[in-house]
């Protein structure tokens, strides 16, 4: 009997020590947890900070542009003092806030605030104060010294009118003469771009950063909902780091805290009745090991585990958890060490960071790499049809196909036992760079890359590259300006064409882009499209001819487009209500979208005579349906047949057409746009001219073939036309 009862008490004691065993392995795996989770935010604290800096910084370079551009510019400074101001100087100061407005980094607009005349500037023209969409933002905050700075995401509109506001940071900087204020500089980065920019850092959509407005959240909430932030010491936002993993991380912290107390609490009963057996024996252990087994059985199922009937599976599950958790956070270790590496090479080529090249070598070394080099080739290579590339392939095919071109010139390098790392600059423009030794010629071989990777990615990838080459750098510290050379050469592929190789020898013979050239034929383009003068087509091929001669970049195409919408935007208002309809509906948009489906200056060009076309045989449509157009025509044909006839006159016409004088006026002027008399006028002086400068007829005979009887007033009239005296004028455009 004693010794069943003994066997009896040691099989009582055995599940009191399996839950504690159990108890403490599970305890360690709960520590390991909670620190693989502070590794976790520790991580993505420092690449937020990182990402912060960078904003900070690109903010920095924007203010202090800004603060330069009023110092040193003399026309703004001008615009402030106590001169008039015409419309050229407006032009010119508008064209001076256009070319600041490229130099920034993120897409913005720009006005300038002009406190005497209580007028605005802006990249899109002029306004006054009452008309300026911003003008509360203005009024809240000029004079004000303390609100000279960067202010938080707020709406933004041209026009109060305006239905769709746009959300911008602001910069404010006040312009001072000694010590009076006399106006302001505003500059909005559109937040979407500056966001874009901030996003853009991380390889793929898991975590996202987000800007909190302090106005509309208070510290405590964004703290609760967002553990990872950040605070900018230059502008005081917050940014913050949101991701699916976070949400995950939470529920598991509540779940490892609820288990870890329930765990606790188990440990105590086992001991609890530990010393209830030692004094009770049989019946208390029979208790216990019921207790342990129901708590095995409840804990097998939560793990998926059906019919386990021990606590031995249990165990197994929970150190199989532990392994699977320490691998993860090894795997995200190593993930942090890849993403550090590409952040260095990232900001060496933005010019974000500047090392020495003793510096720059240890790095690597830090990286487990060394590779040196007498000379460094850069060059960048950009994915063609970007846009097409992205609709035809998930996101998961997208990021495959950049590791195989990464991968592929990575394979080139190692063939010619050379070293080459690269950085994704952009979602369609990678770097690569080059370690080039003194005894090779390190530009011809650059291009030798260039042409062998080109060729093989266009052999085994169903895509394209355009690779520009930059100059070479004899050290790291210069790699960032032969970065932005190789930037400027691949841009130039809209007009040498796809899938080709850049370098300066190339780029060289293109000439510089004169913007206000071609802006001048775009107004003549328009008017002429207005006028149903079929001219407009001759001078926009010959404007586009010209610009495929010049460094036209894709930049260039959306100004491009939008300075011409701009303009016909103006002469559709002149136009019937219907066609001011279509032209909203069915072209205005796909105008603006012109830069994004064209790649080169070739297809733009085909692109946008296509939609010209179109939208022509829209307005002919209308206006051949329209009676008072086909009025209007016969009365412009009559004054283009008998312009020379001194009788020529509104009364004359209207017999003609049996009409009211009156009745044909108004036509007139609402079909071609101009005024009778001045129609006459502009007709009979390109006569004049022509006569002028094709013959040598005296003044009084043009005068007559002019349709003019009276050598004197034909004398004031073509004075008053063109501002000179005919005989002036022959004699200065023959001179000519």
């Amino acid at each position: 009997m004693r010794m069943n009862w003994y066997y009896r008490t040691i099989l009582s004691y055995a599940p009191i020590f399996f839950v504690i065993i159990s108890s403490m392995i599970f305890v360690i795996f709960l520590a390991l947890n909670n620190a693989s989770e502070r590794k976790y935010l520790e991580t993505n604290k420092a690449i937020l900070d990182r990402i912060v800096f960078h904003a900070d910084a690109n903010l920095m370079l924007i203010e202090r542009n800004v603060v330069s551009k009023l110092l040193m510019d003399s026309e703004i400074q001008d615009y402030f003092a106590n001169t008039s101001q015409d419309a050229l100087d407006d032009f010119l100061l508008q064209k001076k806030l256009i070319d600041l407005s490229l130099t920034l980094p993120f897409a913005n607009t720009i006005y300038i605030y002009n406190e005497a005349e209580q007028r605005i500037i802006s990249d899109l023209g002029s306004y006054s104060l009452r008309s300026f969409g911003d003008a509360d933002f203005l009024a809240a905050n000029y004079g004000r010294k303390e609100a000279a700075g960067w202010f938080n995401p707020r709406s933004f509109a041209y026009s109060p009118h305006e239905e769709e506001a746009q959300q911008v940071v602001s910069l404010v900087k006040f312009v001072y003469t000694g010590d009076d204020m006399r106006g302001a500089l505003v500059v909005n980065v559109y937040q979407r771009s500056f966001m874009e920019y901030l996003n853009s850092f991380g390889e793929s959509d898991y975590n996202r950063v987000r800007l909190i407005d302090a106005a509309s959240s208070s510290p405590d909430q964004v703290t609760a909902m967002n553990p990872i932030q950040v605070q900018s010491d230059y502008t005081g936002w917050t940014y913050v780091s949101e991701g699916v993993h976070d949400q995950g991380y939470n529920w598991l912290s509540l779940f490892s805290n609820a288990w870890m107390v329930i765990w606790i609490i188990l440990i105590l009963l086992a001991l609890i009745g530990f010393t209830i057996i030692t004094h009770i024996h049989y019946k208390p252990i029979q208790s216990i090991t019921e207790k342990v087994s129901q708590f095995s059985n409840r804990k097998s199922e939560e793990l998926g585990i059906k019919g386990a009937n021990n606590e031995f599976t249990f165990i197994e599950m929970a150190l199989d958890h532990l392994l699977k958790r320490s691998l993860d956070y090894e795997n995200l270790h190593k993930e942090d060490s890849l993403l550090r590496q590409q952040r260095l090479f990232h900001d060496l080529l933005a010019g974000h960071l500047v090392l020495t090249d003793e510096e720059f070598q240890q790095r690597l070394t830090e990286f487990n790499l060394s590779a040196p080099y007498d000379r460094l080739g850069v060059m960048v290579a950009e994915l063609d049809r970007y846009a097409e590339f992205t609709d035809r392939y998930k996101v998961k095919d997208q990021n495959l196909l950049k590791f195989i071109v990464e991968s592929a010139f990575r394979d080139l390098g190692q063939s010619h036992h050379v070293f080459v790392w690269h950085a994704w600059m952009e979602p369609h423009r990678i770097a690569f760079v080059v370690h080039h030794t003194a005894d090779s010629h390190s530009t011809q071989v650059t291009i030798t890359y260039a042409e062998e990777f080109k060729k093989w990615i266009h052999q085994h990838l169903e895509l394209t590259l355009t690779i520009g080459i930059g100059a070479d750098s004899t050290s790291i510290e210069t790699l960032a300006d032969s970065y932005r050379n190789a930037v400027e050469n691949v841009e130039l592929k809209t007009v040498l064409g796809i899938h080709s190789i850049i370098d300066n020898r190339r780029s060289a013979g293109i000439l510089n882009l004169d913007r206000y050239a071609y802006l001048q034929a775009l107004d003549y383009a328009a008017q002429s499209f207005r006028m149903n003068d079929s001219e407009w087509r001759a001078k926009l091929t010959q404007v586009l001819g010209e610009l495929s001669k010049m460094q036209f970049r894709k930049r260039d195409m959306a100004e491009f487009a939008q300075a011409f919408l701009k303009r016909m935007d103006q002469v559709v208002l002149a136009m019937s209500p219907p066609i001011q309809s279509r032209w909203k509906s069915d072209y205005q948009g796909r105008f603006a979208n012109l830069a994004e489906t064209a790649e080169t200056l070739a297809e733009f060009q085909e692109q946008f005579m296509s939609l010209m076309n179109q939208f022509e045989a829209c307005v002919e449509e209308d206006r051949q349906a329209r009676r008072h157009h086909s009025l209007a025509m016969q009365a412009k044909h009559y004054i283009d047949a008998h312009f020379a006839d001194p009788g020529l006159s509104l009364v004359q016409v209207s017999d003609y057409l049996n009409l009211q004088p009156s009745t044909l006026s108004v036509i007139f002027k609402e079909e071609i746009g101009e005024k009778f008399v001045d129609y006459v006028l502009k007709v009979r002086m390109q006569q004049a001219k022509q006569l002028l400068l094709e013959t040598e007829d005296s003044i009084q005979s043009v005068a007559i073939n002019s349709g003019y009887q009276n050598v004197n007033s034909f004398y004031r009239a073509f004075k008053k036309f063109q501002d000179i005296p005919p005989g002036e004028y022959r004699n200065m455009h023959r001179a000519t």
